[in-house]
């Protein structure tokens, strides 16, 4: 057959068709080799189409930051406002406002851009690979740099890099959810598929956005980024990743901003209007209110704390992902685990192999070596104990076929060719393979009913598990001569032969940091598929309750409102497989909480997508770590809990930024509406209201590096657009108070004419903005708060320029004049006012929300069905 070569990575629809042609003709096409690219070539390629990558880089270009600082249509308004001005003749006073916005555009523009750089640093500790042959060896390429004609070695666990060609596979299994929606995975093989055949029937092709399950496999990547199946959904659909709690809080408080904005353009031209004021004057001026009030810098802002949270998580050993999910990660209330490796050391170790009434027996322990060494799929650490704890046998056998391990099934049949004659060995969950068993190895020898050993088989299963050790059953059957595959078909009418202790202590520091952890306001629950017994004294050696426990068949009967009433009271999850991680976590979620998952296997992408925040390790397997926001580089409760701590220092600096600018400036906003009625003048000019909004915003450039009162890192945090609220018109009115006062005393004390009263307060207004900085950056009194020494600086070097300025060259161009003695003193009177009465405030207000806060915890009271019920041991055989 011919076929024509196309360059790699074309979109053309015979390229896409790779399933269809023949093995030779795909790599002819892909100008391939089994032996692989060169780095050369791969590099030529990459340069030619571009990134692995579905979408817009997450991480914003130069190009792309800079133009976001000019996104807002209000700033966007004031720029062709002020150009029109240019063509009215007022070019002075257009040039003075272009000039603000553009310095405070470029302050913005820095400062994300250099957030921005150090969190893609940061990624690159935890980018997830994908083993390639380059220049005739197997490689780790990242997986962004994965090129058509790449030949790709798949293992259990590994994210699939492109859409590409099955060339071997050894028992490959294939999640194909993400496309396909089937949740059962696809066996894939080589062979040739109909041109016309669906995705979910390509048999010998993989895709990107899936991940193997079992098994292993070679391929070669027929297309990559936008060229794949994934890519084209991409084209079509919103595959943007959905917002985080966070990201919700701020769109939440943006509509609260923009509601009180268009409020006051409206109101505030419309006087100016009446009044008979121009009109343009009239439409910079509102356009200048709404600028104002608006943190213009909070993108900002948000991104420079953020960042620096994450840098500083990173020197803890945890790799934020997503800069948005350190609130979710510092809001987090309830933190769901797997038991090996997070609570216990996760060193396995095969304690004993036994027969059914709990005797040590070396048969036992050959039939496990044998299913452990031959089987391709899914390396795990069991199999790697028992081969580390066994000798070889003298007979180790020819390998026949496998089933491969799945969390369905939760078993592993191998196939082998022995002296006496082929037999299939099945090693699993000690109730799954019971359940496939219909006979047992009795202790004289003979084969009989499992009926006739049930009890001593649930003693000696009962009394291991209760010591702490994960059971596995061994089962074997015999097979016929011409049998050379096997399917999970003929896993049924086994014997079942004997037992397999695995011991894996907790971890000596573990139940301190569960304490630790409570202490901070986070709920711990186990989430294990280990059996009952040996997760109930896990749990107890850990200082989790045991007693409320509630296992996977159990879990199965509840519906999900039932499974949401009892979840929050429920420690331990028990014999649960990746649907009851998932199902878990979503009821939590319902019932109101925050909820982290940490988890790094196969089985735990669903849960880790589901989480609040999902957190893996950089150990974990490439799809845990995929689809995880938190990567830790240890697998340890205690950099967990730095890292929450790291979290809630961020967010608690972002909304100290949030709390004080919009009180303050909602307050100068109101005064200055306020104030377009009772003056005969605009109290402020527009490039004046443009100069107040910028210096003040540049302490808050600082707020990053702030210190954190410790009770604000004693407890989970989340937005409240409630409180937000009322923190910003309580605290704006007490400035508007003073700047009533301040119109008083200027107006009436001093007689002030438009250019001295413009001067005046604008001093105080930029000096109540840094002062209440001070003040409402802490619930303690401030004196008893040390703020960071950025901020202090700043905040001092701001104060100092604003007095200056009516004193300079600039001041005439700005508005401005020099204020007499007498005025200065009288506003610092002003000011001292302001922060005693703030502070006082600030003690109502927190007392008063404190009371409100206050409400008798709801009623956790049973449902229909109790934790427990269920946990006991279920019966035995089929």
């Amino acid at each position: 057959m011919h076929v024509d070569r196309v360059s790699p990575g074309s979109s053309d629809s015979g390229e896409r068709r790779f399933w269809s042609a023949p093995e030779q003709a795909v790599l002819e096409r892909l100008d391939a080799t089994p032996a692989g690219l060169t780095s050369d070539e791969a590099t030529r390629r990459l340069a030619s189409i571009g990134p692995n990558r579905v979408g817009a880089d997450r991480h914003a270009g130069d190009r792309a930051l800079l133009a976001r600082q000019f996104s807002s249509p209000i700033v966007l308004l004031l720029i062709g406002a002020t150009v029109l001005s240019v063509f009215l003749g007022d070019e002075i006073d257009a040039a003075i406002i272009l000039a603000i916005v553009l310095a405070s555009a470029g302050l913005g523009f820095v400062q994300e851009r250099g957030a921005v750089h150090a969190v893609r640093t940061l990624l690159g500790a935890v980018q997830v690979h994908s083993e390639v042959m380059r220049d005739g060896r197997e490689s780790e390429v990242a997986l962004e740099q994965i090129v058509p004609g790449d030949i790709v070695v798949l293992r259990a666990g590994d994210v699939i890099p492109g859409d590409g060609r099955v060339l071997r596979a050894q028992a490959l299994l294939v999640d194909e959810s993400a496309l396909t929606g089937e949740s059962y995975p696809t066996r894939k093989e080589p062979g040739i598929v109909d041109a016309n055949a669906p995705i979910a029937d390509r048999d010998n092709s993989v895709f990107l956005g899936t991940h193997v399950v079992s098994g292993a496999g070679t391929v070669v990547i027929a297309a990559t980024g936008a060229s794949t199946e994934l890519g084209s959904i991409g084209a079509h659909l919103d595959v943007t990743e959905p917002p985080t709690s966070f990201e919700r809080g701020l769109r939440s408080f943006g509509y609260l901003l923009m509601r009180v904005g268009a409020v006051l353009i409206v109101a505030v031209f419309a006087v100016n209007v009446i009044l008979d004021r121009p009109v343009l004057d009239s439409l910079l001026f509102s356009l200048a209110l709404a600028v104002g009030i608006t943190p213009q810098l909070l993108p900002a802002i948000v991104t420079l704390t953020l960042s620096r949270g994450a840098r500083q998580m990173a020197k803890d050993r945890v790799i934020v992902k997503r800069l948005s999910s350190i609130e979710d990660f510092g809001s987090m209330d309830t933190l769901c685990v797997d038991k090996t490796g997070t609570l216990t050391d996760g060193t396995i170790e095969l304690d004993t192999a036994l027969d059914l009434v709990g005797r040590p027996d070396p048969t036992v322990a050959e039939h496990a070596w044998r299913n452990a060494r031959h089987q391709q799929g899914f390396i795990n650490p069991i199999d790697a104990a028992i081969l580390a704890s066994v000798p070889t046998p003298s007979e180790p056998g020819e390998r026949l076929g496998e089933v491969p391990y799945d969390f369905e099934r939760k078993c592993l049949s191998i196939a082998v060719d022995l002296p006496g004659g082929p037999v299939m060995i099945t090693k699993g969950a000690f109730d799954s393979v019971c359940r496939i068993s219909t006979t047992a190895r009795l202790p004289d020898g003979r084969s009989g009913p499992i009926a006739e050993v049930q009890q001593q088989i649930h003693e000696a299963f009962r009394t291991l598990s209760s010591a702490g050790f994960r059971v596995l059953g061994i089962a074997i059957t015999p097979l016929t001569k011409a049998t050379t595959t096997i399917t999970a078909r003929d896993e049924r009418d086994l014997t079942l032969i004997g037992l397999l202790a695995f011991a894996d202590p907790p971890k000596p520091g573990a139940r301190d940091t569960i304490a630790h952890l409570t202490a901070a306001g986070i709920t711990v629950k186990m989430i294990t598929g280990d059996n009952r017994h040996a997760a109930a004294h896990a749990a107890a050696a850990v200082g989790l309750d045991r007693d409320a426990m509630l296992c996977g068949a159990d879990l199965d009967l509840l519906t999900d409102a039932d499974l949401v009433a009892q979840a929050d009271r429920v420690g331990v999850f028990a014999e649960v497989d990746p649907a009851h991680k998932e199902r878990i976590i979503r009821a939590l979620h319902t019932s109101g909480h925050s909820v982290g998952f940490l988890g790094d296997g196969i089985n735990d992408a669903l849960a880790l997508r589901s989480a609040d925040v999902g957190i893996s390790v950089d150990t974990a397997v490439d799809v845990a770590k995929e689809s995880a926001a938190i990567v830790l580089l240890d697998k340890d409760l205690d950099v967990l809990l730095d890292g929450i701590r790291r979290g809630r220092q961020s967010f608690a600096n972002t909304l100290k930024y949030v709390f004080v600018t919009t009180s303050a400036n909602f307050g100068n906003m109101v005064s200055m509406a306020g104030a377009t009625i009772l003056l005969p003048f605009l109290p402020l000019l527009p490039r004046q209201i443009l100069l107040l909004n910028f210096l003040s915003d540049i302490p808050g450039t600082t707020i990053a590096t702030d210190t954190v009162d410790p009770e604000q890192l004693d407890r989970p945090t989340h937005w409240d657009i409630g409180f937000i609220r009322n923190f910003m018109i309580v605290f704006g009115l007490v400035s508007s108070i003073f700047d009533y006062l301040t119109f008083a005393v200027l107006r009436i004390g001093f007689d002030a004419d438009a250019r001295l009263f413009r001067t005046g307060w604008f001093i105080v207004s930029v000096a109540t903005e840094l002062l209440v900085m001070l003040v409402l950056r802490t619930r303690r009194p401030f004196m008893r708060s040390r703020p960071g020494t950025a901020l202090l600086i700043s905040s001092g070097l701001i104060a100092a320029a604003t007095i200056t300025v009516p004193f300079t060259f600039a001041a005439n161009g700005l508005g401005f004049e020099a204020p007499p003695a007498s005025v200065l003193g009288v506003l610092a009177l002003i000011l001292v006012g302001y922060v005693i009465t703030t502070e006082i405030a600030k003690r109502i207000f927190y007392r008063h929300m404190g009371r409100q806060r206050r409400r008798p915890g709801r009623a956790t009271g049973p449902s229909s069905r109790t934790a427990g019920a269920g946990c006991e041991p279920a019966s035995f055989g089929s």
